[in-house]
């Protein structure tokens, strides 16, 4: 007597999807066998580690098949829309209801060498109701910046063969009024800059993946109608590469207008809670400020170089997956390279600088457009390291801001702090590059100490 399981289900494409026990039946052609041959052969196939998959042909015809796991995640990534993945059936009881972690994604992350990091996530793609949220107002809804970074933070980018884990990025405005730091869409040297706004032919709705050429360096950018995702760290799920850190590299992950976005299906829970509850606590309240993370508030401004007589400069728009929120996977920044574990560098002009930094910032939160720097804060600071070199005649332009018996200065609107501040930025550069070198070993440990 031959096996019928009792719940078939139809996906989006209306082609019926059998259940795990039916599919592996239908590859050895042992539907209508007596029981103790079906028998025989799902024992075949548990003892060989096979799985069925689905084909679905141009005509819409089905083809089942059994390969190893790994061989049915190549072929999700490489023709995902034919592709499909029949459920297995909970042993507890005839009504429980099927795993609904998506089969393309379960299979990368279960294949890839993050996988005992991974393995417990439960991802779903990007559907329309997400997009909008990616899409929200950010003057309607305060809150909307800091629940868009919670919901890409460990984000999975699906291109072809190719995955990329996302550890950490940057979220910018695209209005000015709201965020110094936009995307510029006016001509610039008699040419129209590139635009991470997306099409309007692509997978999801108002949202896109794109390479942006900036600073002569590829970028990989998010852009929704309200923003674009800077992706400053991240790592490839197939291949285990080196971890990218910093702003100036893809990883080698080129996407286009169909790619495939996942993301934790916990976050929208999350964030529906977070929205609903009363979030003051996490405020800084003179900036109308939203802290991401109750800790390491310096860690959550973005890397910027520019504008720093501008209030939105100081917002909190940088996050970190929960696998590189602490100091020692981290990427650093021009507000934390003060903060990096080398004890020959506590005297150093660049540790000094990035304090200056992170005074400044300090005092913007606490006192909003009323935000001075004192004198004295200054004079302290130039005594903590070598007096030579460039860093030095820029801390003295500093001083010489200060008119006679006055010992305080204004930040926001002052263009002339704000140029000198500028210099002193691009003169961490190379430290802070040399800084995430180590940075991106440290991942790398983390990574490769979870598998062990």
């Amino acid at each position: 007597m031959s096996t019928q399981p009792k719940d078939q289900a139809k996906n989006e494409h209306n082609i019926e999807i059998h259940d795990h026990k039916t599919s592996v039946l239908s590859a050895f052609d042992a539907l209508h066998e007596p029981e103790k041959e079906q028998e025989k052969k799902l024992l075949v196939a548990k003892l060989g580690d096979l799985e069925p998959v689905i084909y679905v042909d141009h005509k819409g015809k089905e083809h089942h098949l059994l390969a190893a796991p790994k061989v049915i995640g190549n072929m999700m990534a490489l023709e995902a829309d034919n592709i499909f993945i029949p459920k297995k059936r909970k042993e507890i009881g005839e009504d429980s209801q099927p795993d609904q972690t998506p089969c393309l994604i379960r299979n990368i992350v279960l294949n890839s060498h993050c996988s005992a990091l991974l393995s417990k996530s439960n991802y779903i793609e990007l559907d329309p109701q997400t997009a909008l949220l990616l899409n929200s107002s950010w003057t309607l809804n305060p809150m909307a910046a800091k629940s868009c970074a919670h919901l890409l933070e460990e984000a999975i980018f699906v291109e072809g063969g190719k995955s990329l884990l996302v550890l950490g990025g940057e979220i910018y405005s695209r209005l000015p009024s709201l965020d110094a730091h936009y995307e510029k869409t006016s001509k610039s040297k008699g040419n129209i800059p590139q635009s991470s706004l997306p099409h309007t032919d692509t997978r999801y709705q108002n949202v896109e993946l794109c390479l942006i050429d900036d600073d002569n360096a590829k970028k990989l950018v998010l852009g929704t109608k309200t923003m674009n995702v800077l992706i400053t760290s991240s790592i490839r799920l197939e291949s285990n590469q080196s971890v990218a850190v910093g702003t100036s590299s893809s990883n080698g992950f080129i996407p286009c207008r169909s790619t495939r976005i996942f993301i934790e299906k916990y976050k929208l829970q999350e964030i529906q809670m977070t929205t609903e509850a009363n979030t003051q606590l996490d405020g800084i309240r003179s900036s109308h400020q939203h802290l991401l993370y109750p800790f390491d508030e310096h860690a959550q401004l973005r890397q910027l170089r520019s504008k720093f007589d501008r209030l939105s400069t100081y917002l909190c728009y940088r996050f970190s997956s929960k696998f590189t929120n602490d100091v020692r996977t981290r990427p650093y920044t021009i507000w934390t390279i003060a903060d990096r574990s080398r004890n020959q560098d506590i005297d150093s002009s660049a540790v000094a600088s990035s304090k200056l930094f992170k005074h400044i910032a300090t005092q913007v939160w606490e006192n909003g457009a009323e935000a001075s720097l004192s004198l004295n804060t200054i004079t302290s600071l130039k005594r903590q390291f070598k007096q030579s070199g460039n860093v030095e005649r820029i801390f003295d332009c500093i001083e010489d801001l200060y008119e006679d018996n006055i010992s305080t200065t204004t930040i926001i609107g002052n263009k002339e702090l704000s140029n000198l501040l500028e210099d002193l930025a691009a003169l961490l550069s190379f430290e802070i590059v040399k800084g995430n070198e180590q940075i991106s070993k440290n991942i790398q440990h983390v990574f490769n100490e979870a598998s062990n």
